[in-house]
């Protein structure tokens, strides 16, 4: 060994030893950085339907259990991306997460903004293979599906009305608005179809620019519609296809323990909301007919004949906005056996 050379080598064990501990460290604190998934609403954060309750029942309990090793943050609502970019914003990964309307990202994923005509509910499509054909089309296009943010059951969407209705040819000639998701179903009825915003329902209905809308009981009540209607209809249409949406990368990134952790509790979550909705459907329907609002609850015979009818207009009407044969395939995906 040559002279001085022991010196040297005896300065360097320290630095080694102390470079031995701190590569475990460095590993470590990387292991426990935690994943952060921004997340969107599309509904305002104080609606109580839906921002509400999902963070309380979902996100707020998978922050939990994570313990720290994943985090859901809440960045706000419509202000933050308007409800029609935010398909787009999750899967170009400016946020990770939302709560948003399959009607919304169908331009997106094509066919999936038939899923509110689904007859099962969410439970049944986990089991039944539903539910992992539609993540299949959402995984092609970069994202994930990882349940019904609101598994409603069947009668979600109400038509209101300023006319009286009793037998299909009442239908007939009626001017009846709404967004484009119901233009199908006016014409298969025999009525007039007008494409109108939300913002837009109060006024027109208030103007008699229309007679009547189709939207949610809910959708009513923030937009006043009691003032401004004179009926609602019963039964109601369908499902809710409001989902939870993840950013595909970002779901990859997750470890497999905390995916089936999301997923199990997407499950439980889904069964909780169901029967919470339907009680809050029923106390809108009982403040209408306290504000005024008749209920026009339509005879088995003809009940059967608005929902078949608008059913098949909706279809129709779906089949015309896709190419293809992704319309006829989901609609087996939907067809009880």
């Amino acid at each position: 060994m040559k002279k001085g050379t022991k010196p040297v080598l005896l300065a360097l064990v320290p630095i080694l030893a102390c470079g031995l501990v701190l590569v475990p460290m460095f590993a470590m604190a990387q292991a426990t950085t935690p994943i952060t998934l921004k997340f969107v609403f599309f509904t305002p954060v104080n609606n109580p339907l839906h921002s509400q309750y999902i963070k309380k029942e979902y996100l707020d309990k998978i922050n939990s259990l994570a313990k720290g090793r994943l985090i859901i943050e809440v960045k706000g609502g419509p202000e933050v991306v308007p409800p029609p970019n935010l398909g787009k914003a999750v899967k170009n990964g400016v946020i990770d997460m939302a709560v948003i309307p399959n009607a919304l990202i169908e331009d997106l994923i094509p066919g999936v903004g038939v899923t509110h005509m689904s007859p099962f509910t969410a439970a049944e499509e986990r089991k039944n293979g539903v539910y992992e054909a539609i993540n299949k089309l959402y995984e092609k296009e970069g994202l994930f599906y990882l349940g019904r943010g609101e598994a409603t059951e069947h009668g979600f969407f109400w038509m209101f009305l300023n006319k009286p209705v009793e037998k299909p040819a009442d239908f007939k000639g009626l001017k009846l608005g709404g967004t484009t998701s119901f233009l199908g179903i006016y014409k298969a009825l025999g009525a007039a179809a007008v494409t109108i915003s939300i913002p837009e329902y109060h006024t027109a209905l208030e103007r008699g620019v229309v007679d009547g809308i189709i939207t949610t009981g809910h959708v009513s009540k923030t937009a006043g519609l009691h003032s401004v209607t004179k009926y609602v209809v019963q039964p109601g249409l369908w499902r809710s296809s409001v989902t939870l949406t993840v950013n595909l990368a970002k779901w990859n990134k997750i470890p497999p323990d905390l995916q089936k952790m999301m997923i199990d509790e997407m499950a439980a979550f889904e069964i909780k909301f169901s029967p919470h909705e339907l009680e809050q459907r029923k106390l809108i329907l009982k403040e209408l007919n306290e504000a005024g609002v008749k209920t026009l609850t339509l005879s088995p015979e003809v009940a059967k004949w608005y929902v078949d009818t608008a059913t098949e207009g909706a279809w129709k009407y779906a089949q015309e906005r896709q190419s293809g044969d992704i319309i006829p395939k989901m609609r087996k995906l939907f067809t009880k056996k």
